[in-house]
């Protein structure tokens, strides 16, 4: 049997388990930092899913599929404009990106 390989990022896994370049390791780690932000502000907001789909002109169920990480297609474009939907300040955004 053999060993389960851990690793110490999601960069580190991106890179030497899928095989990704840099960019695109940057990219999956800057959507999973903002979708947690977006997360986070929403229940600081104290919204649920439903008032966050009815600021968006979404359904609740495009937001938990946002949330939890399971929308295929999501898009950076498409996360800023939840973020923004949120009030999230874009210089906020930006340090994530760093």
């Amino acid at each position: 049997m053999s060993k389960i390989k851990s690793y110490k990022s999601v960069h580190h896994f991106s890179r030497e388990a899928l095989d990704l370049n840099d960019y695109e390791s940057w990219l999956i780690t800057f959507k999973n930092k903002l979708i947690k932000l977006i997360v986070e502000t929403r229940k600081e907001n104290n919204l649920s899913q439903q008032d966050l789909a009815h600021i968006l002109g979404t359904t609740q169920s495009v937001v938990s599929r946002i949330e939890s990480g399971t929308s295929k297609n999501i898009t950076i474009d498409y996360l800023l404009k939840v973020a923004t939907g949120l009030g999230i300040l874009p210089s906020k955004m930006i340090k994530l990106a760093a």
